[in-house]
């Protein structure tokens, strides 16, 4: 497969987003948006406002509160499912790994 090299400017904060939400999958930040961009293709959908302001956000344990079963993203509070049904590790951040509708699929972020 033949590849061509783009300049793509982003926004600071956003950059330091996908930095992180990279690192915390193991991937490089190329992969990490050839994968969105990809998927977004396949969709042929236009992406959800949940989907442009929290997939891939990263979420810190005081966001989540597990007694009620939501977290805090930008403001806004939605319910929450995590990976494999694994129960919230109380000091450990989470990744914002899927959007439907308002439940948001959370990774834990292993250090």
């Amino acid at each position: 497969m033949k590849t061509i090299l783009a300049t793509i400017r982003f926004p600071s904060e956003l950059y330091q987003q996908l930095k992180s939400a990279a690192q915390a999958q193991n991937i490089s930040i190329d992969q990490l948006i050839i994968q969105s961009v990809r998927q977004a293709l396949q969709n042929n959908e236009i992406p959800s406002i949940e989907n442009q302001l929290v997939l891939n956000q990263i979420v810190s344990p005081a966001q989540i509160f597990p007694e009620s079963g939501l977290l805090k993203v930008n403001g806004i509070f939605y319910r929450y499912l995590t990976e494999n049904n694994a129960p919230i590790l109380n000091s450990t951040a989470y990744l914002v790994i899927g959007v439907t509708g308002n439940i948001l699929t959370i990774r834990a972020i292993k250090k």
